[in-house]
């Protein structure tokens, strides 16, 4: 599809950059912090967590807290790897090298419990909008922190969060600091383009889901200084628009997250005359970018490469 440019994983250096930045095990005061005794309240959407030390065996339920604990120098000893019913767990790329040897807790949907319950850990990681219901049979199993990643306003609590509880308060500071300069820097290079209309799209086979003004992808574009074209639905990250609304939304350029290799409903649009009226397809800004990254990772890994790839969407056409 003439349209729909392949915008490669671009910002490689960005990545090593960021890794050098958010790796590592902290500063010496972190490293004091998580090998001693003190105990540790962490204020969560569950109510506060009341650790007796920071945790050093932390079990995840989503990649997002993944790639943010990663970021500073923890690693997850338990994953619900499994984002999507029958799709095994494939790893993202922003972090399939950096992630050590973990046990599989199978979906994030309905994580294994049996599994989870059968070796120590000092923490569990789970998501509101996914676990909120499960909160009482993981905090039987251990200490369990409920966080909303809804939004973009919860991104940086977020990661302050895991710090305290693992005992990575500075470096999580630090990680914050790497993101927002990612952040300023890809602003200045779109100041030019500042007010732009643009949207964020998961193309199925037969569908086209737009993810909403409310949700954290939307966030990030309009930290950019973007005008993000779709709008805000209380309650819903995403939703489905048929070609006749989403036309309506007249975004300046599209990224579209889709599996590689997968053939989409955009396929079929070609030469459609709502579809052809769209000014990113008018002016070749549909731009296909890694699902891993801009939908199922989101984390402080995620986010300076999301950014990259806007720019360069923007810059390099």
């Amino acid at each position: 599809m003439n349209a729909r440019a392949l915008l490669a994983i671009a910002g490689a250096a960005v990545l090593a950059a960021t890794a050098a930045a958010c790796g590592g095990s902290g500063s010496g005061t972190d490293a004091a912090a998580q090998g001693s005794g003190q105990a540790v309240t962490v204020q969560a959407a569950s109510g506060p967590v009341k650790l007796p030390k920071p945790a050093v065996r932390v079990a995840v339920m989503q990649w997002q807290f993944v790639e943010d604990l990663l970021a500073l120098g923890v690693q997850p000893v338990m994953i619900a790897d499994e984002q999507q019913p029958g799709s095994g767990n494939p790893l993202p790329p922003q972090f399939k090298d950096k992630l050590g040897k973990y046990t599989s807790l199978g979906s994030r949907i309905s994580p294994n419990l049996e599994v989870l319950s059968a070796e120590p850990v000092d923490l569990i990681v789970a998501d509101k909008s996914e676990h909120l219901k499960d909160y009482q049979q993981f905090s039987q199993i251990a200490p369990t922190l409920i966080l909303d990643t809804s939004s973009w306003a919860d991104f940086y609590p977020n990661l302050q969060k895991l710090g305290q509880a693992v005992g990575k308060a500075d470096k999580a500071a630090e990680v914050e600091k790497t993101v927002k300069s990612a952040i300023a820097d890809g602003k200045a290079k779109l100041a030019a383009d500042a007010g732009k209309r643009a949207l964020i799209g998961v193309p199925t086979p037969d569908k086209f889901f737009a993810f909403t003004a409310n949700s954290m992808q939307a966030g990030v574009l309009t930290e950019l200084g973007l005008t993000y074209a779709y709008k805000e639905v209380p309650g819903k990250l995403s939703e489905q628009a048929p070609l006749e609304s989403l036309a309506q939304t007249k975004p300046d350029v599209m990224f579209l997250t889709v599996d590689p290799g997968s053939q989409v409903v955009t396929d079929t649009w070609k030469g459609n005359s709502l579809w052809d009226s769209i000014p990113a397809v008018q002016s070749k800004q549909v731009h296909t970018v890694d699902r891993g990254i801009w939908s199922v990772g989101r984390g402080a890994l995620s986010v300076p490469l999301m950014v990259q790839q806007t720019v360069d969407a923007f810059t390099k056409g």
